[in-house]
């Protein structure tokens, strides 16, 4: 299991365009950005939507389940908050409750609560919430539900 993150090296201050989503997260609730006009949900949060391009933007909330689409082992930390939690995993999950319209899918980026040896492209995951120690904020990681789902992928050297 990766070790701890260190959350008090990092003082979270929202800018407008993401001030919604940081306060959904004191209540452990995830949300996607949605075009009010075309109904398109994306990640990160921006003021306009990626597929038309309207400012009409409103806040979808997933239930927190996914699967892992890709991921990568992080052995040498960038950041100060994450030294303590080499190795860790970060991976993109796909969220069904992201379809759009078209059939395409929303992709995030997810700091795993996994070591690299328990997670697999395909596998199911579900959102859990760190505490962060000094704010109100809730830090969103993931865990791989079904170790054994079929039709995983595992990359190995």
């Amino acid at each position: 299991m990766p070790g701890p993150v260190d959350y008090e090296k990092i003082t979270i201050a929202p800018d407008p365009d993401v001030a919604v989503w940081w306060d959904a997260t004191k209540e452990k609730k995830f949300l996607l950005p949605e075009c009010q006009d075309c109904g398109h949900k994306w990640w990160p949060p921006w003021p306009a939507c990626s597929a038309c391009a309207s400012m009409n933007v409103g806040w979808h909330e997933i239930e927190g389940t996914g699967f892992v689409y890709s991921y990568i082992s992080v052995e040498q930390p960038i950041l100060g908050h994450m030294v303590t939690a080499v190795p860790y995993v970060v991976a993109i999950v796909e969220l069904p409750d992201g379809t759009n319209a078209d059939g395409s899918k929303t992709r995030i980026s997810a700091l795993m609560l996994d070591d690299e040896a328990d997670v697999a492209i395909g596998l199911p995951v579900k959102l859990e919430w760190d505490d962060h120690p000094t704010q109100e904020y809730k830090m969103p990681r993931w865990r791989v539900t079904d170790k054994s789902a079929p039709g995983a992928w595992h990359f190995s050297w």
